[in-house]
């Protein structure tokens, strides 16, 4: 995903390792102060409805400050609580569980360690986005405009769940067997056409049908760029666009309609269509669309718990996420005196490491292989082959090093330069290759690799600046734990043998 609008690789790598530290993925909350436990989203922990903008390009508004909760007695927590936050929010033993399965760690067999490293990175997560809403920073243009896309999306995939549903509870109702998701998409969409119940014009679907079987189509000696420019194409129906292909209880649907949703369909997606009946299946398809549009619409529907769950996570997240590109990555100094010292700092991490330069041949069987690695004993053969390749479009020239892989580094090293190997098996095809070059580790000047001394820079530094943040804010929130809960979900150590 490109996290920073007009900026250079190393500033993405630096929201990259930023996002490493803060947005892990987590579960929604798992109710408020009380405990109370509501539906847990399938990401980032869910904020409080005051955390919702009004508007996409707006960050949330913060609530009014509470009474510091060192005046109050600390109140009880219910076992199904680990953790309260500033007495605003519950970190409950069902959504911290679902965090350490996200995380990669397994829920059912936490260590202590394990279990307090997990919580802490939860705590991260919520004083980092409780601040955010607080600071009340626009959102960048990238992030309102993803947040759109998103909302629209899960408002669509929500009201196509309630097509696929109701199908699917007819057809258990009728004692008929469950469909995969593709059939059962096929038959939402075949039951909507019945109770939309378009009518078509004949003639018109034969003419647009004929338009679209016109358009060339790529075959095997077709080139990739033709191959796109092709798919690309669109029918010559101009005289026709303002034509009524179907009306139906939604409305006309007119060529120009399906023109439209020809467009906006990628080119690799596209279907091939050669008449009036492909014609039709596409009219259903957009149609289908069309009400499903309208019923997204609906705002109960984003009115409705998981719904609201879902866009609630994703307002969190595009909130930090502007947040860090204006407070953290932006305010990084990226001037030639900060890169060369931190080249000069860091000099050998940007060596260029030791690495064997081959020219390797993949063949289909062995007497063709062993031919060939004959062939390439004889001095040139092998680079003269590697050239002519070159110029028709074919790469045999390798690069081995001991991070890309290890094993066959180390055969290549062994073999020397001017060396041949193979045949071997190498999983697809017989290998043949011959060492050219054998190159040790190299330094490298700074002007060879200031991107990389850059990327570095800001990957490290943005890196350090959020740690620092995330230790300042932890620092002065009010943590209430409960032993009771925390050690409940510790793997309980096995019985002492007798």
């Amino acid at each position: 995903m490109r996290l920073l609008q007009a900026t250079q690789n190393s500033r993405r790598a630096a929201m990259r390792a930023a996002f490493c530290l803060t947005l892990l993925s987590l579960p929604a909350a798992a109710g408020a102060a009380s405990g109370a436990a509501t539906p847990a989203p399938p990401a980032s922990a869910q904020t409080k409805p005051a955390a919702t903008p009004a508007k996409p390009g707006a960050a949330p508004k913060t609530a009014p400050a509470k009474a510091p909760a060192a005046a109050r007695p600390a109140p009880h927590l219910p076992d199904s609580v680990l953790m309260r936050i500033d007495d605003r929010e519950d970190v409950t033993v069902r959504r911290f569980k679902r965090a350490v399965g996200l995380l990669g760690g397994d829920a059912d067999s936490l260590t202590p360690a394990d279990r307090d490293r997990f919580l802490d990175l939860v705590l991260e997560q919520r004083v980092l986005a409780a601040h955010v809403v607080k600071s009340g920073l626009p959102w960048t243009p990238v992030d309102s405009a993803r947040y759109e896309s998103e909302r629209d999306n899960t408002l669509l995939r929500a009201a196509l769940s309630d097509q696929l549903t109701a199908v699917e509870a007819k057809r258990r109702a009728a004692g008929q067997p469950d469909l995969d998701e593709e059939a059962l998409g096929t038959a939402a969409r075949d039951s909507l056409m019945l109770e939309l119940k378009p009518v078509y014009d004949e003639n018109l679907l034969r003419a647009v049908g004929s338009a679209f079987a016109e358009l060339p189509q790529p075959d095997g000696k077709t080139s990739p760029s033709e191959q796109v420019k092709m798919l690309s194409r669109v029918p010559q129906l101009a005289a026709d666009t303002m034509k009524t292909l179907a009306r139906s209880k939604l409305g006309e649907y007119r060529v120009s309609d399906l023109l439209q949703y020809w467009r906006r369909l990628s080119p690799v997606y596209r279907p091939r269509i050669t008449d009036a009946a492909g014609v039709r299946a596409m009219v259903e398809n957009a149609l289908f669309e069309q009400a499903l549009r309208e019923a997204a619409a609906d705002p109960a529907l984003e009115r409705r718990s998981e719904v609201a769950a879902v866009l609630a996570d994703r307002v969190e997240y595009h909130a930090v996420n502007s947040y860090l590109q204006q407070e953290i990555i932006a305010k990084i100094p990226a001037d030639s005196v900060t890169l060369m010292r931190y080249y000069k700092a860091h000099k050998s991490d940007f060596d260029r490491p030791a690495r064997n330069v081959l020219v390797t041949v993949m063949l289909g069987d062995s007497v063709s292989a062993d031919s060939l690695a004959r062939v390439f004993t004889a001095p040139g053969n092998a680079e003269s082959l590697a050239f002519q390749a070159q110029r028709v479009g074919t790469n045999y020239t390798q690069v081995v090093t001991a991070a890309s892989d290890s094993a066959f580094y180390r055969r290549t090293l062994a073999i020397g330069a001017g060396g041949v190997g193979g045949p071997d098996w190498a999983g697809s095809g017989y290998r043949v290759f011959k060492v050219l070059a054998v190159d040790p580790r190299t330094p490298q000047a700074f002007s060879a690799v200031r991107e990389q001394v850059k990327e570095a820079w800001y990957e490290a530094e943005s890196e350090r600046r959020i740690r620092a943040l995330l230790d300042q804010l932890k620092a002065a929130a009010h943590v209430q734990r409960n032993p009771v809960a925390m050690r409940a979900v510790v793997l309980s150590p096995p019985p002492r043998s007798r």
